[in-house]
């Protein structure tokens, strides 16, 4: 997990609103209508699951300590969910204790190294590096279908082989998705060739202009530039920090989701959601 700054997060505590009307304008869903459809979760069964369940963020102070505002952040995203939740006051095992003893039905907590979700009650957990490789694979279909476009007959391109992009992945491989790799550090591509899937391998960064739908996991920002992309490019990262410069973002305003945590935290929870009846 790439570590949050506190700058990088502070309007979700007051934009979540905002938020999900974008990601509706760009896909067709908000967070909670993209997890409906991506776990296949019913309107009335998720409205159950919203009235009951309680959501609880739990402060770490481990490692580099407490993001200012993660916890609260946490808290905004999944309330703009519908769901009902808070941030204990206790911080650490502590904190887990006492979300325990206060029947806290969903706990999410972040440390330097993972970001978790894991349901008291059954033991399901969500896990932020897959929930977030699934989530915006799922907005670039969403995107890519409101679009008239169908993933599966298409070509995407993902950029940058780490821990997101590793389980991006697995994910474009098991369900048939056809895609090409790029990253700049060949070390990081070692595991990705080691696999053998025999997709292409971008040789420089000039070649991504031949592509039209990008998944971007890259953790370096400002790099990627509008002459580097190509017209019409639809593009989604999770964007910690932004590859994209100004004017890039510019030129992709309306064809481009990006975010720092509201999507995968979305996923987390939709992991649990989905094995709940």
């Amino acid at each position: 997990m790439t570590r949050l700054k506190t700058e990088w997060i502070d309007y979700m505590l007051e934009g979540m609103n905002s938020y999900n009307e974008s990601l509706r304008t760009k896909t067709g869903f908000d967070l909670k209508g993209l997890v409906m459809d991506t776990f296949g979760i019913s309107q009335e069964r998720y409205e159950r699951l919203a009235s009951k369940l309680l959501v609880a963020s739990v402060p770490v102070t481990q490692g580099e300590g407490i993001i200012g505002s993660f916890s609260e952040s946490v808290c905004a995203i999944v309330k703009s969910m519908g769901f009902m939740t808070y941030v204990s006051e206790e911080t650490d095992v502590d904190g887990l204790y006492s979300a325990i003893l206060t029947d806290a039905d969903v706990i999410f907590m972040a440390d330097d190294t993972r970001y978790l979700a894991f349901s008291r009650d059954n033991g399901s957990f969500g896990e932020n590096n897959y929930a977030t490789a699934l989530g915006f694979i799922m907005v670039m279909r969403a995107m890519m279908r409101k679009a008239g476009l169908d993933i599966s007959k298409e070509k995407i391109l993902v950029i940058g082989n780490g821990l997101v992009g590793e389980e991006a992945v697995q994910i474009l491989l098991n369900h048939n998705v056809d895609f090409d790799m790029y990253d700049k550090d060949p070390k990081a591509l070692e595991a990705f060739i080691g696999l053998e899937t025999g997709k292409y391998v971008l040789n420089s960064a000039d070649e991504i202009k031949n592509y039209k739908y990008i998944l971007d996991f890259t953790n370096e920002g400002d790099w990627l530039k509008g002459e580097m992309l190509s017209d019409g490019v639809i593009y989604a990262s999770p964007g910690v920090p932004l590859s994209l410069t100004e004017k890039a973002l510019e030129r992709l305003q309306n064809t481009a989701v990006y975010d720092n945590l509201e999507i995968g935290t979305a996923m987390m929870l939709g992991e649990i959601l989905k094995t709940m009846p």
